[in-house]
């Protein structure tokens, strides 16, 4: 038994944000029905596909599904509806009155312009959650602005505070600007499936991407740094604390954090400088002098290959890592051990595809977190209406001819 068992989820999100939210929730049991587009979104128009035959870059076949689709639609049922013709509309508007919780990531007004506005949703089903991912959320001056992740990584402030002091705002490697939604998102949708069970009415779970930035941002004291006149950009090191910092190695870089005054004088002895401990005896003076602190890390680091620095400071309890490559992370022992990543498999294929994608990374001891494989495109529309609305051949006749499928 899962969490969410018997909680049905009309995704009808596209590109990253909403899917991820309701690939979370399928995490957690719910039975996820992702309703796409005809030809779906644009990301199931990059290649390479993995199908029934393998992995290849030629034309896309009818099983065939791409990266993205493959990772974000694990543990859904895919159905094509036609929302611009009325039969699609109708099927659309049947399936939200039978679950539980829809996402969305479309612009602010989207739904409304065809019907579907938030009096309309709760009349067609007063417990229904509705959850929207939006860029800046439902009102406010910028409510009607489209964004994406570089955007709101922008907007929000925190490409400004990325990167080194002398060099330009950076963009975080990851796509936070929809993954950090996406997790607010589902929990989001869990509180409000929560209050639910006690009051027996849904609601909207309104989610915009610069507010979720702005709270990862903003759990540090930025209001405090920009009164001290500490610079936005600070590289890898931090106001807080000293040593502190990603120093250079003999063959790559290892990351280093004293934490203790303890930890302090152990590594002081390491590095051969023990006179160090008494100049800096407490968190303020190193932080305050933290360039010469770092330097003298920096100074033994530097002779010596990142598997000496890293075997050196843990032998004293040290908090230090290597800084692996982008790439390494699916041999890394640890992550393998934990089953971070997981193999990506096609439907139609036993065979791994080759590719990897993240697991739910929350383990709970009386539920599994594993998927079922992503579905191609449209794969179970008809079962869906079949089960869900208690469609028979003649009424899947009829919509087939509406053309409510494309």
């Amino acid at each position: 038994m899962k969490p969410l068992d018997g909680i049905r989820v009309i995704d009808a999100s596209r590109i990253v944000s909403g899917p991820v939210c309701a690939w979370l929730l399928a995490s957690l049991g719910a039975e996820v029905i992702r309703v796409e587009a005809p030809g779906g979104d644009h990301t199931w128009q990059a290649p390479p596909w993995i199908g029934p035959t393998g992995v290849h870059r030629g034309a896309r076949g009818e099983r065939d599904l791409g990266l993205s689709p493959l990772r974000r639609g694990r543990g859904k049922r895919s159905a094509v509806l036609d929302l611009k013709t009325a039969a699609g509309f109708d099927v659309f508007r049947r399936l939200l009155a039978a679950s539980d919780v829809l996402v969305e990531n479309f612009v602010p007004g989207a739904l409304a312009r065809i019907g579907l506005d938030d009096a309309a949703l709760e009349q067609l089903n007063p417990r229904l959650v509705y959850c929207s991912i939006t860029g800046y959320g439902h009102d406010g001056p910028y409510a009607n602005r489209s964004s994406l992740d570089l955007v709101v990584q922008a907007m929000s402030g925190l490409m400004a505070k990325t990167g080194f002091a002398d060099g330009p705002p950076t963009k975080v490697g990851a796509t936070v600007g929809d993954q950090v939604p996406a997790i607010y998102a589902a929990l989001g949708v869990v509180a409000a499936l929560r209050q639910r069970d006690r009051d027996g009415r849904g609601q909207k779970v309104d989610v915009a991407m610069l507010d979720a930035l702005v709270s990862l941002l903003w759990d540090e004291p930025l209001d405090e740094y920009a009164r001290q006149g500490v610079p936005e950009r600070v590289g890898n090191t931090d106001p807080r604390g000293a040593p502190l910092d990603v120093f250079r190695t003999a063959d790559g870089w290892a990351a280093v954090v004293v934490t203790s005054q303890q930890q302090w004088e152990r590594l002081c002895e390491v590095i051969g400088r023990p006179e160090l401990v008494a100049r800096y005896a407490k968190l303020g003076d190193r932080v305050r002098d933290r360039t010469a602190v770092n330097d003298a890390v920096a100074q033994w680091c530097a002779g010596r290959t990142t598997d000496e620095v890293v075997a050196g400071f843990l032998a004293i309890e040290v908090p230090v890592a290597p800084v692996q490559g982008a790439f390494a992370a699916p041999g890394d022992p640890q992550v393998k051990h934990r089953g971070a990543l997981v193999p990506l498999l096609h439907p139609d294929r036993a065979e791994p595809s080759g590719y990897v994608g993240p697991a739910f990374p929350v383990r709970l001891s009386r539920a599994d977190t594993r998927t079922a494989p992503a579905e191609p495109l449209g794969a179970s529309t008809e079962s869906v209406l079949r089960e869900v609305l208690g469609l028979g051949d003649p009424e899947l006749a009829a919509l087939r001819a509406e053309r409510a499928f494309g």
